[in-house]
C-alpha cells in the first residue's frame, strides 16, 4: 500500500472518504501548499535516513497530532498543565446559525472539554468513517491557537466557518432539521451534539485504552469497555437502602450507558416518593443540563430556583397496598451527583394553549460564583465545604420568540481573568460587573437580552 496521502482542508462526507492528510485551513503547513498528495513520513517531519530505516508497506497509524503541525509542540506538554490560553477566532453565521456558533464558542472555553478532546486526538489513531463528529471536532478545536498571557488585549485571530462540524452532523438524523435561514434552540442543539458524542465514544470504547497518568485515564477510570450506544435507558431491580432513623428505603436507579463525557456534564437527581402504608421509594434520575422553572414570583435568582426545584410535591391519587386505595403521596427531588461542568438551561419558552410557544424575558439574578444551596443536594451527598462554581460563558437570547431572535454569548478566558463578549465575528472585552447580575437595579425589563444558559466549572 502507497504512503501517499490526498490532501484536502475539508472533511468529505463520511461514506466517501478516503485516505486523507487534513490541515486547519488558515495555517497548513508549508509543505504541503498546493500539493495534490503527500508522503506521510515527509508530512511527519522525518528525514530520508529515519524513512529508509523504516518498512515498506501499510504505514502507521498517526495520532491526530500529527496531522496538526501548528499544535505539534503542544502535544509535549504534560496532560495536567496549566490551562491554555486560547486565541479568540470568530465563527462566520452563513444563515440564523448563531445558536449553533454560540454553543461551539462555549465548548472551546470550557477547558475539561477542550483539553479531553484534543488529548483525544493526539492518542486516538485516527478514523474518518466511524465517529465523524468526534474528528470534526478534534479539527475544530485544533483552530484555536494556544497564545501567551501577554496577548490578553482583544487580539483576535481570522474567523472561520466550522464546515468540518456541519459535515459531519449531515450523517446523523437528529441534525436534518437544522437549516439555513432557520432559528433553532441552543438548548435542544447543544443536547443533540453533546449525545451524538458521547455515541461516538461508546462506539469506540472497546479500542480506547488510555495510558495510566494521563488526562484520558481519569476521564474513563471506571467506565465500561464494551459497546452500550445502542442499549435502551431502563430502570433497574432496586435494592434496600437504611435511610434516615433507619428507615428502609426501597432504591432504584435509571440505568444509562457512560462515557467520558456523562461524567464530565451528567448529574444525578435523587427523587423520593413518600406514600403513606409504604416504604419510601427512591429514584435516581439522570439530568443533563439542569433545568429550572424561574416563572414563580418568589423567583429572582439562580439560588431561588435551586430552591424551589427541591420543595415537596404532593401527587394525588398514589394507590396504597396498605390502605387498599389511592392517597395523597409527597414527592421531592434533590441533587445527588454534581457534575464537573454544571449546565443551567432556564426555561424561557413556555407553550400557550392559546399563543403557542411564548418566550419569557424574566430577568434572573446570578453572579461569577454560585454556592448550591445544601437543602437541595441529598443529606448523605452534602460536602462539608459546600459544593461551590465559577461561571465561565453564558449564552444569550435575544428577540421574542423561540422560532425567531438572536443568540449570543459571554466567555470567561481560561485563565479566569478577562471576560469576551462573542456575537457572531464581533468581540468585544467585558468587565465582570458587565456580566453578571447581581441585584434588581441592574435589571432592564425592556431588553430582550436574556440569559438562557449559565455554564459553570466546579471549583
Amino acid at each position: 500500500m502507497s504512503n501517499k496521502y490526498s490532501v484536502s482542508p475539508y472533511r468529505p462526507a463520511v461514506s466517501k472518504a478516503p485516505a486523507l492528510v487534513y490541515y486547519v485551513k488558515s495555517n497548513p503547513p508549508k509543505r504541503i501548499i498546493d500539493a495534490k498528495e503527500v508522503d506521510i513520513r515527509e508530512y511527519n517531519g522525518e528525514d530520508k535516513e529515519q524513512s529508509k530505516q523504516r518498512p515498506q508497506g501499510k504505514p502507521e497509524k498517526q495520532p491526530w497530532s500529527a496531522l496538526f503541525s501548528s499544535n505539534a509542540s503542544n502535544s509535549k506538554q504534560p496532560a495536567h498543565s496549566h490551562p491554555k490560553l486560547l486565541e479568540l477566532r470568530g465563527l462566520i453565521n452563513l444563515g440564523n446559525l448563531c445558536f449553533a456558533n454560540a454553543i461551539f464558542q462555549s465548548l472551546v472555553f470550557c477547558q475539561p472539554f477542550y483539553e479531553f478532546f484534543v488529548q483525544l486526538g493526539r492518542e486516538l489513531p485516527f478514523s474518518f468513517n466511524k465517529t465523524p463528529l468526534l474528528d470534526a471536532t478534534i479539527m475544530f478545536l485544533n483552530e484555536f491557537r494556544v497564545v501567551d498571557d501577554d496577548d490578553m488585549p482583544l487580539h483576535t485571530g481570522e474567523p472561520f466557518t466550522p464546515t468540518v462540524i456541519y459535515d459531519a452532523m449531515k450523517v446523523y438524523n437528529r441534525f436534518s432539521q437544522i437549516q439555513l435561514g432557520q432559528q433553532e434552540d441552543a438548548e435542544e442543539f447543544l443536547g443533540f451534539f453533546l449525545d451524538t458524542l458521547h455515541e461516538e465514544l461508546l462506539s469506540i470504547s472497546p479500542r480506547l485504552k488510555p495510558r495510566t497518568g494521563t488526562a484520558l485515564h481519569d476521564w474513563f477510570e471506571g467506565l465500561p469497555n464494551g459497546n452500550t450506544a445502542d442499549q435502551p435507558t431502563q430502570p433497574d431491580d432496586g435494592w434496600l437502602e437504611v435511610g434516615h432513623k433507619n428507615k428502609t428505603l426501597s432504591t432504584k436507579s435509571t440505568n444509562s450507558a457512560e462515557s467520558p463525557l456523562t461524567k464530565m456534564f451528567g448529574g444525578k437527581f435523587r427523587s423520593v416518593l413518600k406514600t403513606p402504608g409504604q416504604k419510601d421509594s427512591v429514584t435516581l434520575e439522570p439530568f443533563q443540563p439542569l433545568q429550572l422553572d424561574i416563572q414563580p414570583d418568589n423567583i429572582h435568582s439562580i439560588e431561588d430556583a435551586l430552591i424551589n426545584l427541591a420543595q415537596p410535591e404532593i401527587i394525588h391519587g398514589v394507590h396504597s397496598s396498605s390502605k387498599q386505595g389511592p392517597v395523597d403521596a409527597t414527592k421531592q427531588v434533590t441533587i445527588d451527583t454534581c457534575p464537573p461542568i454544571l449546565i443551567i438551561h432556564l426555561k424561557r419558552f413556555l407553550y400557550d394553549s392559546i399563543g403557542g410557544v411564548l418566550k419569557s424575558n424574566k430577568k434572573i439574578g446570578y453572579q461569577s460564583q454560585l454556592k448550591i444551596p445544601n437543602e437541595i443536594i441529598s443529606p448523605s451527598k452534602r460536602p462539608a465545604e459546600g459544593l461551590n462554581y465559577r461561571l465561565f460563558a453564558v449564552v444569550y437570547h435575544h428577540g421574542q420568540s423561540s422560532g425567531s431572535g438572536h443568540y449570543t454569548i459571554d466567555v470567561l478566558r481560561q485563565n479566569h481573568k478577562q471576560w469576551v463578549h462573542i456575537d457572531d465575528i464581533a468581540m468585544d472585552l467585558l468587565a465582570e460587573k458587565d456580566v453578571v447580575i447581581t441585584n434588581s437595579s441592574q435589571i432592564n425589563n425592556h431588553d430582550d437580552k436574556v440569559a438562557y444558559l449559565l455554564l459553570y466549572s466546579k471549583m
